[in-house]
């Protein structure tokens, strides 16, 4: 290596009697460990053991006498020579582990000075370092495998909970954002009936750019369109995609695209949405990290699936449930009926909620309100048959409330398969020579585990109708029902409702009822031809969860000539 200090500055050599000590040598010899003996001042090998030689692939004689800087010219100015140089000036031992410059080994060392000479003790730890290297590279494998399991798994749970298409964009973009580390994200589904790739649900890009990337037609250009043709991911840098695709250089531009990632969904070889990463600002998608994207994406073709699945069939349901609600209301004399049904805010979700109203054969008015149990198909089925069965039974014969829920009740129990359990209302709107003569209407009615009718006064005070409700229809045999009667002054307005507007999971119903109560006032001031919207102000007015489907029934009761 050659000196790096005058001979001055050194210390006297030791005394070669010592060194060359025939007991000591054949100890330093026998020892396993590469041994090696330098002069402190220019390096130059005073001894050297046969291990020592070996680790370099040499013999002894090949070292003796030489400095180390002719011997490994490679050595000169290394860390292997700076780690020797401290042995000058520190006072205990010098340990380290390193490359030997010029070769493949790597050597754990041990080095302290003794008067004026340095020695070396070393041995060989290049397989040591290979399998130590192996075994990081495992561990990391094996950290990165826990870490893409984890993430999947959170993937799969928080998808698990999805029931619609915006559920399914929304976990995927979250996920896309915070494992992924993309700026902007977007799920798309294909419309094969359009032709076109729609995107209901995409994270917010800049000004404009979201108009430009909502709904792309399937045979234009562009990566997203070209990875569902090919059925296959796509990753570009923004460069390349200016350069092929000039034509949408504006839609890089405006989203700041500096890496895209396009992955298809696929579904029994066919595409049934995309799955869009931007990165800007020079990041992009790691090459490790494309597994673990794809990964993502069978999750996201699952729940898209099963969303649009369950999208179609609630679909269905609805217009079923609509259909089988009464499309335009009676009018009867001097009587304004209107009525409302909102759907629960969880849009897989059907109800059994319904409303009706007939004008009878004996000219009085049949209002009903009912929600069955469950938000399902089933539910919504079980309401058209009882909406079905019970018009049936009101026009059937003159019976009063109760009778027409112990018969309705008797139909119900006829159909087998699984029971149908309903709360509902029936009640009559009656009024008899002598009470038109009085200007007088009486309201007859009967309940099986539904909430209280409400009366609106002219003025505006709010009444709640009637004792306890009896029991749910389909619970038990329909004993003791019992009937009641309200007067319905000129002016007023009853309100029937569904429990969705009144329940919510932090209070009770009484609660509900009252803060309904308290909503219902303003009917009062509508007029008769603005019933509808009246209504419509009440739904928002008393805040209902969302959780349920709601149905009201409004009847206005105007003066008669």
């Amino acid at each position: 290596m050659g000196p790096a200090a005058s001979p001055a500055a050194e210390p006297p050599a030791a005394g070669g009697a010592a060194v060359e000590d025939a007991v000591l040598l054949r100890a330093l010899q026998e020892v396993s460990e590469g041994v090696m003996v330098l002069d402190a001042a220019d390096w130059r090998v005073v001894h050297v053991n046969d291990a020592g030689a070996a680790v370099h692939g040499l013999r002894p004689a090949d070292l003796l006498g030489r400095p180390l800087g002719e011997v490994f010219p490679q050595a000169v100015g290394s860390e292997f020579h700076r780690q020797l140089r401290r042995t000058r000036t520190h006072a205990g031992t010098v340990d380290w582990t390193g490359p030997v410059p010029g070769s493949h080994l790597h050597v754990h060392a041990r080095a302290r000075r003794l008067d004026g000479l340095v020695l070396c003790a070393y041995r060989d730890v290049t397989r040591e370092q290979v399998l130590e290297r192996e075994r990081d590279e495992l561990t990391r494998s094996l950290r990165e495998t826990v870490e893409r399991t984890t993430r999947l798994l959170a993937l799969s749970e928080a998808l698990t909970a999805t029931t619609t298409v915006a559920d399914v964009a929304r976990v995927v973009v979250d996920t896309a954002r915070s494992v992924f580390g993309a700026a902007h994200a977007g799920l798309s589904v294909v419309d094969h009936e359009r032709g076109v790739l729609r995107t209901p649900f995409l994270e917010e890009l800049a000004p404009g750019a979201v108009e430009r990337w909502e709904d792309l037609p399937l045979d234009g250009p562009g990566p997203g369109t070209a990875a569902l043709r090919e059925l296959r991911p796509r990753f570009e840098d923004g460069d390349a995609l200016r350069a092929r695709y000039p034509e949408l250089t504006e839609r890089w531009e405006v989203a700041d695209v500096s890496y895209l990632a396009a992955v298809p969904l696929v579904a029994a070889g066919r595409g049934v949405g995309l799955l869009t990463l931007v990165w800007s600002r020079g990041r992009r998608l790691a090459v490790e990290h494309r597994a673990l994207l794809e990964a993502s994406a069978s999750y996201a073709t699952q729940a898209l699936q099963r969303a649009l699945l369950l999208g179609e069939h609630t679909e269905v349901a609805r217009t079923l449930q609509h259909a089988m609600l009464t499309a335009e209301l009676p009018q009867p004399d001097d009587l304004h009926l209107a009525a409302r049904y909102l759907p629960a805010r969880a849009g897989a979700q059907v109800g059994g909620d319904w409303y009706d109203a007939v004008v009878l054969p004996s000219g009085s008015t049949l209002l009903v309100i009912g929600d069955v149990t469950g938000h399902d198909v089933v539910a919504a089925a079980a309401m058209g048959q009882l909406r079905i069965a019970l018009r049936a039974l009101a026009v059937d014969r003159d019976d009063g409330p109760v009778e027409l829920l112990r018969r309705l009740e008797a139909v119900v129990a006829s159909l087998g398969g699984e029971p149908i359990v309903a709360s509902c209302l029936v009640g009559h709107v009656e009024q008899s020579a002598a009470d038109r003569a009085a200007g007088r209407r009486v309201l007859r009615w009967a309940w099986a585990g539904h909430p209280p009718p409400l009366l609106v006064h002219a003025d505006g005070r709010v009444d709640v109708l009637g004792p306890d409700s009896d029991v749910l229809l389909g619970v038990q045999a329909a004993t003791g029902r019992r009937e009641h009667l309200a007067d319905l002054p000129t002016g007023s307005t009853l309100l029937l409702y569904t429990d969705g507007l009144v329940e919510r999971r932090d209070s009770d119903l009484d609660t509900g009822v009252e803060r309904l109560r308290a909503a219902a006032g303003a009917l009062a001031g509508a007029a008769d031809d603005a019933l509808g919207a009246a209504l419509d102000d009440l739904l928002v007015a008393a805040e209902p969860a969302g959780g349920d489907d709601v149905a009201v029934l409004a009847v206005r009761f105007g003066a008669q000539d």
